[in-house]
């Protein structure tokens, strides 16, 4: 099967006019297309091009405001709250980050929530931004349910991600960023549309048996959480945290909104000590780590983040592989709105 190569700005132009062509304004789809295509470039295809599809479909139903913008609606000490006003979701993840960095200027420390807004998003992609800046950046959010609890049934959890990050000077920084889940839906999403099975322990039947085939999650089954009871707690913390303090609610309470509730920390390193010091002790810690000694059957130890930067570089040189299942679902959205695809 066909596999195209894009390099990342075709695929922003690309996923700018789809978005466009949904009611978006050109600022702000260009802002969602480049979220997307810097997925694709670091190898989080899940989080890509593949979503914009999925989000067309939110317009009609009223799940997306193409034309809304978040506002801050409440700041407390070192604290802020933003309403999405049911707009995209990245747009709302870079005005917390905007915000976060604003605040811990003063205080050291940040603490912001989302609520309202739609998809962020692949999380690693703010706290990246945040790291850059210096900061310690740490965020997590709930989303609609798609995960059953540690021995049931039914969907009452999100994948729930989280992402951490820490800077490290001039060396590469470690951003661990993750979905509670033992897989992401998007990758379910990528492995169904390529006719592909999954690994046992990832989902399971409508019934609450076991499966390997992504379709059955599609009929009514659910994601299961990493780690068996491990994996269930921390997505339960995430759910809890991310949709009571942000006001967007418990996915499987009532009064849940469609969308992630968000939860973004930005600390200073200075608020802490020397930051010299602190940040000279990230970048030894990651030096030991990556200099640990390999296990049989590996070649090198890596930290966090050390693959995403290695496929970057290889797909800013190759290209973005866009495989010929994807690039029909785009092409079938492209003719559903009317654009030229």
């Amino acid at each position: 099967m066909t596999t195209r190569l894009l390099d990342v700005e075709e695929l922003v132009r690309r996923g700018t006019t789809l978005m466009v062509a949904v009611g978006t304004p050109v600022p702000a789809a260009q802002r969602v297309a480049r979220s997307l295509a810097e997925a694709n470039r670091c190898g989080h295809d899940s989080h890509g091009v593949v979503r914009i599809p999925w989000y067309a479909d939110f317009v009609p139903d009223g799940r997306a405001v193409p034309t809304a913008e978040p506002v801050v609606v409440n700041e407390f000490g070192a604290t802020a709250v933003i309403d999405g006003q049911r707009c995209w979701g990245q747009l709302a993840g870079h005005l917390a980050c905007d915000v976060a960095e604003r605040i811990v200027a003063g205080t050291g420390i940040a603490a912001v929530t989302v609520r309202s807004a739609n998809h962020v998003g692949r999380l690693g992609e703010y706290v990246e931004r945040l790291v850059a800046k210096g900061l310690v950046g740490i965020m997590w959010c709930n989303a609609d349910p798609a995960m059953a609890p540690f021995g049931g049934r039914d969907r009452m959890l999100g994948t729930n991600p989280m992402a951490i990050g820490v800077p490290a000077g001039d060396a590469d920084p470690m951003i661990v960023d993750f979905a509670s889940a033992a897989v992401a839906e998007g990758k379910l999403r990528l492995e169904r549309a390529a006719g592909r099975s999954v690994a046992p322990g990832l989902i399971q039947d409508g019934a609450g048996g076991p499966s390997t085939d992504p379709e059955d999650f599609y009929r009514g089954g659910a994601l299961l959480p990493f780690g068996l009871h491990k994996g269930f707690g921390l997505a339960l913390m995430i759910e809890l945290l991310g949709g009571a303090l942000s006001g967007n609610h418990v996915g499987f309470l009532p009064e849940y909104h469609w969308g992630n509730g968000v939860v973004l920390i930005a600390l200073a390193p200075e608020a802490f000590g020397d930051p010299a010091v602190i940040t000279d002790e990230f970048r030894r810690g990651l030096q030991g780590i990556r200099g640990a000694r390999p296990a049989a059957g590996f070649d090198e130890v890596l930290a966090p983040g050390d693959i995403e930067k290695r496929v970057r570089e290889q797909r800013d040189a190759e290209g973005i592989p866009v495989p010929q299942e994807v690039w029909e679902q785009l092409s079938a959205t492209a003719d559903r709105l009317g654009v030229p695809w």
